[in-house]
């Protein structure tokens, strides 16, 4: 385990039966097979190169127009999804998926430059995730990075 980070959600869904905690957070976990991996931290603290990364990450929910393709009850934000992949891949990578669901991972993968393989056994969720994918601009994501030129 390299490490885990905590997704704080500021804007958590309601709990309206008041039966338990709001749900105000998720942990990604972060493994590697084998010592080496990689770990691009001057891609992911590019906007303040000072600060030291934290392993809580406090990003909003979903936003409406991520949802533009239909609905999945546990889609994750593209700017988490984004990050992960950033911070954990390299150009050109493959990234897999094992739970695609609406095809988050498959989307930020495609926008950064990665390939990506995902499994998804639900037929309208795997149709919810081709359409995602497919509308998905390869290296989009990429182009708008600053390279160290610019920084």
């Amino acid at each position: 385990m390299t490490n885990q980070i905590s997704w704080a959600k500021p804007d958590p869904p309601p709990n309206a039966l008041h039966t338990a905690f709001t749900h105000a957070h998720e942990t990604l976990l972060w493994a590697s097979k084998g010592v080496r991996h990689t770990f691009n931290y001057d891609l992911v603290n590019i906007m303040d190169p000072d600060a030291q990364v934290s392993s809580v990450w406090s990003i909003p929910a979903v936003p409406k127009r991520e949802k533009a393709y239909g609905y999945h009850p546990t889609q994750k934000p593209l700017r988490l999804v984004r990050r992960a992949i950033l911070a954990s891949t390299g150009e050109g990578e493959l990234v897999f998926d094992p739970f695609s669901g609406s095809g988050t991972t498959g989307v930020a993968a495609k926008e950064l430059g990665r390939f990506f393989v995902g499994a998804e056994t639900g037929r309208e969720y795997a149709e919810l995730a081709a359409r995602r994918i497919r509308a998905a601009v390869r290296g989009v994501v990429l182009r708008e990075l600053p390279g160290p030129e610019d920084g």
